[in-house]
C-alpha cells in the first residue's frame, strides 16, 4: 500500500482542522492516519499531520500555532512531554498529578493539557489479560509516559511501582510522588525480577539501542510491555519472548487511545 493510497477517500479543503502530532524524532509516529480516520468517520473534518520539533522549539512554535484558527490542538510525543507541561496553560487533573501533558488543545486564552497515556496503557493491560492489582511492577522511565504509568497502575491497585531511571533526579521524584499519593514505591535496580516490566523509555527505537532492562529482570510467566511503537516488536520484546514472558507492545497504548484522544479535541463537536 502507497501512501497515497492509506489517505484514500478522506476530506481534506479548505474547511479543514488541522491537529499537529510533535516529536523529536517523530518519524515513528502512528497515530496520523488512524486517528484522521477516527475523527472523519465521526464526521469531523480533521486530519493529524506529524511535526518534527526540537524542545527549544517547543514554547514559540505554541505560540504561533495559537493565532492559526483552524488549528485545534496538538499530540505530543516524546521527548516534550513534560517540557510542554512546564508551559504557560491549563493542566487538567491527570496532567497535574504527572506533570506532563499528551494532548493540548487550543482555546480561546491559551491552551488546555491533559494526560491520557496513563489510562491508555491500563486499558491496554487489561485488553491483553493482565490484572494490575496486586502485581509488583518494574517501570523503566520516570519521564511524561512513565509517571502517567505508574500513576495508572498505583491507581489500579499495584502492590507496589519501582523505578528504575539514568536521570536520578526524575527517578527520585517519581517515587517521592508516588509516596506522597498513598502508594507503594522505591527505587529499582531493572534488574530484579516484577510481575510486571514497563519500559517507558525510547530504548529500543534504534537496532543498536542496548536493552533498557537487565535480562534477569525478566521471569518465565511474567509480563513485559513496551510504549515503543516502532518496532512493533522491540529488542526487549523479542528477548522477553525467548525468556517465556508474555509480551504487550506499545502499539495498545495508542490505540486505546484514539477515541479519548477525538473526544478531547472535539468533546463531540461535529465540524
Amino acid at each position: 500500500m502507497t501512501t497515497n493510497e492509506s489517505w484514500e477517500g478522506l476530506r481534506l479543503d479548505g474547511r479543514t482542522v488541522v491537529l499537529g502530532i510533535i516529536g523529536d524524532p517523530v518519524a515513528q509516529v502512528k497515530a496520523p492516519l488512524p486517528l484522521t480516520r477516527l475523527l472523519q468517520a465521526r464526521g469531523t473534518n480533521a486530519v493529524l499531520v506529524p511535526m518534527h520539533v526540537r524542545g527549544e522549539a517547543v514554547g514559540s512554535l505554541l505560540d504561533a500555532l495559537h493565532v492559526v484558527h483552524n488549528f485545534a490542538g496538538i499530540v505530543v510525543t516524546v521527548p516534550h512531554k513534560q517540557r510542554v507541561a512546564a508551559l504557560s496553560m491549563e493542566l487538567l487533573p491527570a496532567a497535574q498529578r504527572a506533570r506532563a501533558v499528551n494532548v493540548v488543545r487550543r482555546t480561546p486564552h491559551g491552551w488546555q493539557g491533559d494526560l491520557l497515556d496513563g489510562a491508555g496503557f491500563l486499558r491496554g493491560l487489561v485488553r491483553s489479560g493482565f490484572d494490575v492489582e496486586g502485581r509488583r511492577v518494574g517501570l523503566v522511565g520516570a519521564g511524561g509516559a512513565g509517571c502517567a504509568i505508574a500513576l495508572a497502575l498505583a491507581e489500579a491497585g499495584a502492590a507496589a511501582i519501582d523505578v528504575h531511571d539514568v536521570d536520578e533526579t526524575k527517578q527520585l521524584a517519581l517515587v517521592d510522588r508516588l509516596r506522597a499519593l498513598g502508594h507503594a514505591a522505591g527505587r529499582w535496580d531493572a534488574a530484579s525480577p516484577r510481575d510486571l516490566v514497563v519500559n517507558a523509555t525510547p530504548a529500543g527505537m534504534r537496532p543498536d539501542d542496548p536493552l533498557p532492562i537487565s535480562p534477569s529482570a525478566i521471569l518465565p510467566g511474567h509480563t513485559v510491555a513496551e510504549v515503543i511503537m516502532e518496532p512493533s516488536i522491540t529488542p526487549l520484546l523479542a528477548h522477553a519472548r525467548q525468556l517465556g514472558a508474555r509480551v504487550v507492545p506499545g502499539r495498545h497504548m495508542m490505540d486505546e487511545q484514539l477515541e479519548a484522544m477525538a473526544d478531547f479535541f472535539f468533546d463531540g463537536d461535529q465540524r
